[in-house]
Parts: structure tokens; sequence; C-alpha cells
């Protein structure tokens, strides 16, 4: 059975990132599989597992709006041994693009 672990808090600074990084890198090594979606569009989890957010040709900006698929935009973090959605600046206009689009709260969760 999957479980999802969410890690939020409106307040900056307060290792977020970090956390989500180090409990995928440790999920990874007790061989289970994670699947790592970084919804910030800084990018700074995406770059903490090693992927170069300045490189991406998709990214979870593209899943949201329907423009890729998740095979197009998932990448492997070598270092970390798990799979990324990563994200970068893009991603800062996605909330403005959904606004108009059908089943934007659970765009994420389809298939």
């Amino acid at each position: 059975m999957a479980q999802i672990f969410c890690i939020a808090n409106q307040k900056g600074g307060v290792g977020k990132t970090t956390t989500a990084v180090n409990l995928a890198a440790a999920l990874s090594l007790q061989k289970r599989r994670v699947l790592f979606i970084d919804l910030d569009p800084q990018g700074n989890g995406t770059m903490g597992c090693g992927i170069e957010k300045r490189d991406l040709n998709k990214s979870i900006y593209e899943i949201l709006l329907g423009i890729a698929s998740f095979d197009q935009a998932v990448r492997r973090s070598e270092e970390g041994g798990f799979d990324v959605l990563p994200a970068n600046r893009e991603l800062a206009g996605a909330e403005v693009e959904l606004v108009g689009l059908d089943q934007r709260d659970v765009r994420l969760k389809k298939p």
C-alpha cells in the first residue's frame, strides 16, 4: 500500500526541503520505492536530489497543465536512488494558468 507524506509549512526556512530530501533518501536506503514531488518554484528540492533545474525539458509544471506525461517529466536521482518529479521557476505561473482548467484540484491524483 502506498503512503503519501506531505511536508508543508507557510513559513520559510524551517527545513521543509531538507526534511523531504533526506526522508526520500532514507526511505530509498531501506529499499522503498520513492517518488519525490517538488512543488516549489524555487526548485531547491530538485537541486537537493542532484538534478539540475536549469536543464529540465519537462517538469511538474507541464504535468499540471497537461502538456507532458509523467514518463516525460520524471527523472532519477542517481545520488539518492529514487524518482523525482522536478520543479523550476516555470511553476510560479501555474496557479494563474490553472484557474480556467477543469479538475485543477485533482491533477496530481489523476493517472
